[in-house]
């Protein structure tokens, strides 16, 4: 009767079926599915909840503020206002092309070890920005590496480019308002360096070296023109040519004298009929001087023991040549020196800070909605998932 009742009792239970009949039949226990329910729910909310707790609580209760600093500048060649309506460019709506390039360098310039090395000098990086209080992940650690610290720093500046006006935005994070705005503060003072670097580096470089040509060539202006009158005070002439062109006007008219004396002389040999008479042989002698003063002033003129006026000459025009050589290198450096002069003014730059970096007085809720937010998505997609996989291994094993 016990076992009957029992049996009974068995039967009347809602998660059992009977399949076949009598005391040997099979029961099949069927799950009780609203506590099944309930308890998945429990899970869930354990899987879910548990995180989501913990990520309210780090991003909106223990983390630390944070204080962000922005600032604006510029970077402008001195020329680009001249050439902006001439440029495709400026046609095109992009203006400032040529500048665009700088501000380029300029960006990765600010984010560079050089920066960092250069900010230890002013403030203390790593003191300023060292772990304190709850928050264990803000900050850097004690004994931070240089590598680190270089890779903390760079999250801590963000730099942002406008391609189209050339616009530089400039914007800093610190844990206080003060260390983000001696940070933003130091990053331009930086970037105003590195302009009057670029322009010194460059530009003076290029007139420093056209200066040293003009110099180069006035020495040697100067080194021509002292050989030149050395050479006339050596041999006591101011103009060898000129000199030699009036010997050979004297020549030519010696022979022009010589000409009338032997026609001349051929008039009396047909008046007389001795030819020793006393008028033939004075004609006749006088035209003998005059070829002999003639072949001693061309051998005067020519030889080296006498004026030697050829060869003075030559050297002369030879020394006259180097002058003249010397001088137009050294108008030419002048004009050089002038032009790369207005063009390095032309090609300076200018850095222009548009808008300056105030002290802020609220903190930045951004990062934490934006931490929340990532963190809250990644562990819906993770638990998402995971769910999917544990569901395929469960229908495979079925």
């Amino acid at each position: 009767m016990d076992l009957l009742a029992t049996t009974r009792q068995f039967m009347r239970r809602p998660d059992v079926v009977h399949q076949g009949e009598g005391l040997e039949a099979a029961e099949v226990i069927v799950p009780n599915r609203p506590g099944l329910k309930l308890r998945k729910q429990r899970q869930l909310l354990l899987v879910m909840g548990v995180p989501l707790l913990a990520l309210f609580f780090y991003f909106y209760l223990v983390g630390r503020d944070r204080y962000i600093v922005s600032s604006e500048v510029v970077v402008r060649k001195a020329n680009d206002s001249a050439q902006a309506g001439l440029s495709l460019g400026s046609i095109l709506g992009g203006g400032n092309q040529q500048s665009l390039e700088d501000a380029r360098y300029l960006r990765t310039y600010l984010q560079s070890p050089q920066v960092l090395e250069d900010l230890d000098r002013v403030l203390d990086f790593k003191a300023a920005y060292a772990k304190k209080g709850l928050d264990i992940y803000a900050g850097l650690g004690p004994n931070a590496s240089r590598e680190r610290a270089f890779e903390f720093f760079k999250r801590q500046v963000s730099i942002s480019l406008n391609e189209g006006s050339g616009e530089m935005a400039i914007r800093t994070y610190g844990f206080t308002p003060n260390k983000a705005l001696v940070l933003n503060q130091f990053l331009i003072s930086q970037a105003e360096i590195f302009v009057n670097r670029l322009n010194q580096d460059v530009y003076r470089k290029q007139i420093d070296f056209a200066l040293q040509q003009v110099k180069l060539n006035e020495d040697r202006v100067k080194i021509a023109s002292q050989q030149l009158q050395q050479f006339q005070r050596q041999n006591q002439v101011l103009d060898a040519k000129s000199e030699g062109q009036g010997d050979l006007g004297f020549i030519s008219a010696l022979e022009g004298e010589l000409a009338k004396q032997r026609v001349q002389l051929a008039t009396l040999r047909r008046q007389f009929r001795d030819p020793k008479a006393p008028e033939i042989e004075a004609s006749q002698a006088q035209v003998e001087e005059l070829q002999q003063q003639i072949r001693q002033e061309r051998q005067a003129l020519v030889s080296p023991g006498g004026k030697n006026l050829s060869q003075k000459a030559a050297k002369q025009a030879e020394l006259e040549a180097n002058l003249n050589f010397a001088t137009d290198l050294y108008k030419a450096a002048i004009t050089s020196a002038e032009k790369n002069r207005v063009d390095s003014l032309q090609q300076q730059r200018f850095m222009a800070v548009l808008s300056k970096p105030l002290k802020p007085e609220d903190p930045s809720q951004y990062w934490r909605h934006k931490g929340f937010l990532t963190a809250l998505s990644i562990l819906v997609v993770g638990f998402a998932l995971t769910k999917f996989l544990l569901g395929m291994a469960d229908s495979h094993r079925n």
